[in-house]
């Protein structure tokens, strides 16, 4: 609370905090990332990927995107779709090791 020039109480609004949890909207692949789970923080595994595929990052979005996103994969277009199909390249990448 904060007192106003009158000595009053005043109630200030709370700050909204920003939700950092995200959702991946990509392929599942096995010691990386599950499809369509929330993540509080980008998996360390996701980032060493995001090494050999700099796209495979925009597969985290925010929760509230998740229906732009879920469009972008439906109509294949964008660079939502466009970061799923490297994923996959990715993921195959990675099943012939």
């Amino acid at each position: 609370m904060v007192m106003n020039e009158k000595k009053q109480a005043v109630i200030q609004p709370k700050k909204k905090e920003s939700d950092s949890r995200k959702m991946y909207v990509g392929p599942s692949i096995p010691g990386v990332a599950t499809q369509n789970v929330v993540y509080t923080k980008i998996p360390k595994e996701a980032e060493e990927a995001k090494k050999e595929c700099p796209e495979f990052i925009n597969l985290f979005i925010p929760i509230k995107k998740y229906g732009m996103a879920e469009e972008m994969l439906r109509k294949k277009e964008g660079y939502i779709f466009s970061a799923y199909q490297k994923a996959l390249e990715y993921k195959e990448g990675r099943k012939n090791k």
